[in-house]
């Protein structure tokens, strides 16, 4: 009985020791919870309590030079889902998908590509119409972690399109994550794609802002907590541009049903005041949910229409390019502008016949008459005087075959053949000296855009002094309305003399003021105008007809190109367009106030090149 006793007791012994060590392992693992690790445990429940909602900032607004407004925000309604709820759960994903009229492959995919934690909502619809959001409210118990989000969508409402100037948005792609990294960019974001909308990107976006809502079990929300916790989103700063809606309205009606393009800006200060490409297409139907059917006959439509013309079309100048060819001669004495050529209506070089575009024959000619009649021949013969490698020199000095640098993306820099390019591409030797006569007239290997073209009539109407073209004249914080005014960048092209700016700048006159000039159909009497018609010709088709020039010849104060592929001359297709505008904006344009930033004085100056490059904020 007693060895029984004993070992009843050394069992209780030996189960109190393991009570009181089961009981310390509880403590200890208690401790660890509580104390330890609370707060690690404490953010996780909170994330099953409280949600984290993202609020969208507004989006800057833009405005033309008279503060019209050319686009705005509309709320625009977007469904988002969270997937801790819809983890292992695919088939109430499909028939989410179902419901809400959406592609059940796109919404996994969705799903799948935007996915970060449990936690982050992934955007699965956009632009959802509302009789739609009726019908969610409705089935909301059925769809745990469906959100609806609010976002703003753009809406444009100026009297022009400019779809090329503003550009367009779109979601965010894979690469575009990799080359935002770091600037809060998540998958399904909105971002711009194009145009002023691409170049000013962190300008016009601004700060998200957040706030936390109670939840229950299945995701609904119970209450918005204290305000205290919120981080109120950042508006993205407005822009103020130097384009005149009504003179880019009448642009673009005047271009319309034709492949071309056309810029007028201020040579002045290099403020551009009309932009247009044709043809173009409309920016509402990115707005919101981009038709399938719509991209694919934009980007298969023969016609280019998402082509900007103006600062992404290279082509052969034609005979506006003579004033290069009039430049490298002159500074460099190879003539004077007495010399004079008669013109019987070629020339014969190298066992070939190079026509002048009056069959007939100009006669006698001296440089004056040649720029105001475009005479072939006599930039044939001068051309030959000034050889390739000054041409390309002096070609390079007045800045072809770079870009100009404008506030948009994608600008190409064109092409200036010299030595080096024809020997790269036919080999030593192997091209001729007739190569030179196509170049003096603007023809041949040479590439240029319409908005450097523009640059050239810009820098002879200043006698030498040009500045960077640019759209956005001012940024102006929405909350404060204070802005910061665009200091324009300038540069100055000193290695050609004074007085042979005078002598083209007076060809030039006599283009559109003197008998027989090509341009007299821009002649508008109250306002004399200088400027160069081309005719370049075209391999596949009709030849492309350009126009430049500025206005008013004494004080200019607007220089313009307008160029029309294929549309058979310079006199004929460009000079009645450039006329029409000059006209409109003579007697209506300039009557506004010049100068002013719609009665808003700027605080402060940034240059243009620091908004357009730098990762910095400019914020007013």
């Amino acid at each position: 009985m007693a060895k029984t006793g004993l070992d009843i007791e050394s069992r209780r012994r030996v189960f109190s020791w393991f009570l009181g060590l089961m009981f310390l392992v509880l403590l200890a693992r208690l401790v660890q919870l509580q104390i330890v690790q609370h707060e690690v445990y404490f953010r996780q429940s909170e994330k099953n309590r409280v949600r984290l909602v993202t609020l969208e900032p507004p989006r800057g607004q833009i405005y033309d030079r008279n503060h019209r407004p050319l686009v705005e925000n509309l709320p625009c309604y977007t469904l988002a889902l969270l997937p801790y709820h819809y983890r292992g759960k695919e088939a109430l994903l499909l028939n989410l998908a179902s419901f809400v009229g959406v592609d059940p492959n796109e919404l996994l995919q969705s799903v799948r590509k935007g996915y970060r934690t449990e936690f982050q909502p992934v955007k699965v619809r956009r632009d959802v119409p509302f009789e739609l959001l009726a019908q969610i409210q409705e089935r909301w118990l059925d769809f745990p972690g469906l959100l609806i989000e609010t976002e703003p969508k753009r809406s444009y409402v100026g009297q022009s399109r400019l779809s090329h100037v503003l550009g367009y948005l779109g979601e965010i792609a894979e690469s575009e994550l990799k080359a935002w990294k770091g600037e809060d960019y998540r998958p399904g974001d909105i971002i711009g794609k194009t145009g002023l909308e691409r170049q000013y990107e962190r300008v016009l976006r601004g700060r998200r802002g957040y706030q936390y809502v109670e939840v229950d079990a299945l995701g609904r929300e119970i209450r918005m907590l204290p305000m205290e916790k919120w981080t109120p989103p950042s508006p993205g700063l407005d822009l103020i541009l130097s384009i005149d809606d009504r003179l880019q309205a009448k642009l673009e009606e005047l271009l319309r049903g034709k492949r071309a393009a056309g810029i007028f800006l201020d040579p002045r200060n290099g403020e551009i005041l009309a932009l247009a490409s044709s043809p173009d297409y409309d920016l509402h139907w990115f707005a919101g949910v981009l038709d399938p059917a719509i991209w694919d006959s934009l980007v298969a439509d023969p016609c280019k229409p998402l082509l900007n013309r103006v600062t992404q079309g290279l082509y052969p100048p034609g005979s506006t390019y003579k004033l290069i060819t009039a430049f490298a001669g002159l500074n460099e004495r190879v003539f004077s502008p007495e010399s004079r050529v008669t013109c019987g209506g070629a020339l014969a070089y190298g066992g070939r016949t190079f026509a002048c575009w009056y069959a007939q024959g100009h006669g006698s000619q001296d440089l004056y008459d040649a720029i105001a009649h475009s005479c072939n021949v006599y930039f044939y013969t001068m051309g030959m005087r000034v050889g390739l490698d000054r041409w390309a020199r002096y070609s390079k000095l007045l800045r072809f075959g770079q870009p100009t640098g404008v506030d948009l993306p994608g600008e190409r820099g064109g092409l200036v053949p010299d030595a080096q390019y024809f020997d790269a591409r036919y080999g030593k030797g192997g091209w001729v000296g007739g190569t030179m006569l196509n170049l003096a007239i603007g023809q041949g290997d040479l590439l240029t855009t319409p908005l450097q073209m523009a640059q050239l009539a810009m820098v002879v109407a200043n006698r030498g002094k040009g500045y960077v073209p640019h759209l956005v004249r001012a940024i102006e914080n929405p909350l404060t309305g204070r802005q910061v005014a665009v200091r324009p960048d300038s540069f100055e092209v000193r290695e050609i003399r004074p007085e042979v700016y005078d002598i083209v700048r007076e060809g030039m006159w006599g283009v559109v003021n003197a008998p027989g000039g090509t341009g007299r159909g821009c002649n508008l009497g109250d306002v004399v105008v200088a400027g160069k018609t081309g005719t370049a010709q075209n391999p596949h088709g009709d030849p492309h007809g350009w126009f430049i020039g500025f206005a008013p010849y004494d004080s200019p104060e607007i220089a313009f190109c307008v160029f029309v592929e294929n549309g058979g001359s310079g006199s004929g297709a460009a000079v009645p367009v450039v006329r029409e505008v000059l006209r409109f904006y003579f007697d209506e344009v300039r009557t506004e106030r010049a100068g002013e930033l719609a009665g808003r004085t700027p605080t402060s100056f940034v240059s243009l090149a620091s908004i357009s490059s730098s990762r910095a904020e400019v914020r007013p």
